[in-house]
């Protein structure tokens, strides 16, 4: 299928010299290197990519960050590699990556729970609990079955993981949660008066917002800066960088958990490495600088397929 939306130009986000095919519900679409999974169905004009709980509404892509609501899919081409519940929007594309919705029956496009919502929602106000459901007990088990099929989470896997995972400890004069413009900047301020420095970011490359930003800084495009920094980053003993690695934890004693995704943009299980390593940092300062998240507008049917946030709409044409 042709990447119908696709916007010509040079954005070095992804590379155009590298095709990468992938599947989506059974039907194969084709994306370039740099792509996240979201990004590639929206150029394939992909609108449908799951559907509500409750009411079964269609849900289309509203965000291009981790927060991203809808796009949550079970990726995965073998009972021993799927993985459940990964965002669309997170999830770097890769040769071969094989897709599918986690809820709609028996597909997203058309799915007979949507009847339902429709014909039962006036009995289904909110407030509804399903423990309604408990009597007669002798039936919950079926009732269950049914409720969780209709709740659109994914399924675990079946087989054994073949990928290896491992932890590592450090301890930092500063450490610096998230990669945009606030944090690559106070790095960098520390990092030259001699600090240890650790930052990290969930995305696959540090710049934040000014990855897809198109006014100047300092006289140069924002991808620009990105690249000063980082290189000037790079080459600095007493600096770790850590991409595609998310901080799950802020503990006492200024304890900071990461997990870093190692391989997961490359494909299942990749024999070169762990797939993924859990950090435990012990730093003497933690600087949050997570940025922001836009709080999406309050209008009728704002849940539809192709109501996305300003921000996302920004990222995905400019980057």
């Amino acid at each position: 299928m042709s990447q119908v939306n696709r916007i010509a130009g040079s954005s070095k986000r992804i590379n155009r010299n590298r095709t990468l095919t992938f599947s989506f519900n059974g039907k194969e679409y084709k994306g370039f290197e740099g792509d996240t999974v979201a990004s590639a169905l929206l150029a394939n004009g992909v609108d449908v990519v799951g559907r509500s709980f409750k009411y079964s509404r269609p849900r289309g892509i509203i965000t291009s960050d981790s927060q991203e609501p809808n796009a949550i899919f079970q990726i995965g081409s073998t009972q021993a590699t799927t993985i459940p519940n990964p965002r669309a929007t997170q999830t770097d594309l890769y040769q071969g990556l094989t897709a599918s919705s986690t809820n709609g029956w028996p597909n997203v496009d058309f799915d007979l729970m949507g009847t339902v919502g429709k014909l039962g929602g006036y009995m289904m106000p909110p407030g509804f609990y399903y423990k309604t459901f408990m009597f007669p007990q002798s039936l919950w088990m079926s009732y269950e079955h049914l409720i969780r099929k209709g709740a659109g989470l994914g399924a675990s896997p079946q087989q054994s993981d073949p990928d290896t995972y491992d932890k590592m400890h450090h301890h930092c004069d500063v450490m610096i949660v998230g990669g945009g413009p606030a944090g690559l900047a106070a790095a960098l301020s520390a990092a030259q008066t001699g600090a240890r420095v650790i930052i990290s970011d969930e995305q696959n490359e540090f710049g934040g917002s000014l990855l897809c930003s198109t006014q100047p800084i300092d006289g140069q495009l924002p991808s620009q800066w990105v690249e000063k920094i980082v290189a000037q980053l790079s080459e600095m003993d007493n600096v770790m960088l850590l991409p595609r690695s998310t901080v799950f934890g802020y503990y006492d004693h200024n304890l900071v958990g990461i997990n870093e995704r190692r391989t997961d943009h490359l494909g299942e299980h990749q024999l070169q490495s762990t797939r993924q390593r859990v950090h435990k940092v012990r730093a003497k300062q933690v600087i949050l600088a997570t940025g922001a998240h836009e709080r999406p507008l309050v209008y009728g049917n704002n849940d539809v397929p192709g109501c996305m946030l300003a921000n996302a709409i920004s990222t995905y044409i400019n980057r």
